[in-house]
């Protein structure tokens, strides 16, 4: 469909004075682009939109709060109808329906809301959601926008922020023996996820095809993993089983904070054992920041471009890798190589653990037809 016109609905009137919904819209407009999706296909298809958002729009809680306070100081007390049409738009909900009413259908329509493994949560919803056949296509992702005095302090506070001041470029180091910590970044990403028949019926290009996903819990702490990868290893043993296949690429988490960076690699070598050193590995954190609720679907949609690309993304400012992180890391330099299968790993504090496994697609009539979701 490359170079046909393409017109996209209208979305119905909302107040985009949050960035977090701006950056929604942004992100599906720009998604329903690439897949070739205009309002008449749109129209003929059933719709889900499952996005998340770790904590609903931020920025507008501020703004309120502050002006509800200076209400107050000058009248005694605050005006209660007073951009009160605004304080909807602090649900975590709101991006989700403002996509939701871009598109115009009438296909389930959710908000997972998972800490940092929002994002990915809201894939492996969209995938049931089709595999179950609630739709027919459905946009999943999420966005984050959470660089406000009050998020930055909790997370300073907890002590997961990194404190490396010297060069902020180089601040988060994920396993790196020098680590201390993330960095908070910003941002979203919006993918469309389609039934590989009707996708191919219409020409789509298809970056990546869906294998399948698991979440469980970790319920050792709220910022931390159990020490000992239990909960992990259960993940990614169901995985492997689920998918019957060992990945070439996994994107992980790796957020630079010292306990949980080891972890995520004992568990992976625990589960892998010597074929661990067969397959690539590599954080995005170090180079694009924490995304937090964005975090699961803008990797997820990093980790499709490596299957199109056949490229490993480098794990950015890892410079002295930890005994405890060993595995094929490709630190500072991105790699060619055959990427068949690739996994994206996410974990959310509070003890959400997700897990995915995309495939290169292989060409029509060669594939196994349990699996029909395309991505």
């Amino acid at each position: 469909m490359a170079g046909a016109p393409v017109c996209l609905p209208e979305a119905r009137p909302f107040r985009h004075r949050e960035p977090i919904i701006e950056l929604a819209l942004t992100t599906a407009k720009e998604s329903l682009l690439d897949a070739g999706l205009d309002d008449v296909t749109l129209k003929q298809q059933c719709v889900g939109v499952v996005f998340g958002t770790s904590k609903g729009g931020f920025h507008t809680f501020s703004r309120l709060l502050a002006e509800q306070r200076a209400d107050a100081g000058h009248s005694g007390q605050p005006e209660s109808s007073k951009n009160s049409a605004d304080w909807l738009d602090v649900f975590p909900n709101r991006a989700a329906a403002a996509i939701g009413s871009l598109v115009g259908g009438y296909g389930p329509m959710l908000c997972p809301v998972a800490a940092c493994a929002t994002g990915l949560a809201a894939c492996l919803r969209g995938a049931e959601l089709i595999q179950n056949g609630d739709c027919d296509l459905a946009l999943v992702g999420s966005a984050d926008v959470s660089l406000q005095p009050a998020l930055l302090g909790s997370f300073r506070r907890l002590g997961v922020l990194s404190r490396q001041a010297d060069d902020p470029s180089r601040a988060c180091r994920p396993f790196d023996r020098h680590r201390t910590g993330f960095v908070i970044g910003e941002g979203a990403a919006c993918l469309v996820l389609e039934r590989l028949d009707s996708a191919l019926k219409r020409g789509a290009h298809c970056y990546a095809e869906w294998l399948g996903g698991m979440m469980l819990s970790d319920p050792h702490g709220l910022t931390q993993l159990d020490s000992t990868g239990a909960s992990l290893h259960r993940l990614l043993t169901g995985l492997r089983s689920l998918t019957s296949q060992n990945p070439d690429y996994i994107n992980l988490h790796g957020t630079g904070t010292a306990a949980n960076d080891s972890v995520e690699c004992q568990a992976i070598r625990a589960v892998f054992g010597t074929e661990a050193v067969e397959f690539d590995c590599s954080s995005l954190k170090g180079g694009m920041g924490h995304l937090l609720g964005a975090a699961g679907s803008v990797e997820l949609a990093v980790t499709a471009l490596s299957i199109r690309d056949q490229i490993v993304p480098p794990t950015v400012n890892l410079v002295h890798p930890d005994s405890d992180c060993m595995l094929n890391l490709n630190p500072g330099m991105s790699k060619l190589r055959s990427i068949d299968h690739a996994w994206k790993l996410s974990m959310g504090f509070g003890g959400h653990i997700a897990c995915a496994c995309l495939g290169r697609l292989e060409q029509p009539g060669t594939r196994d037809a349990r699996n029909p979701t395309g991505g």
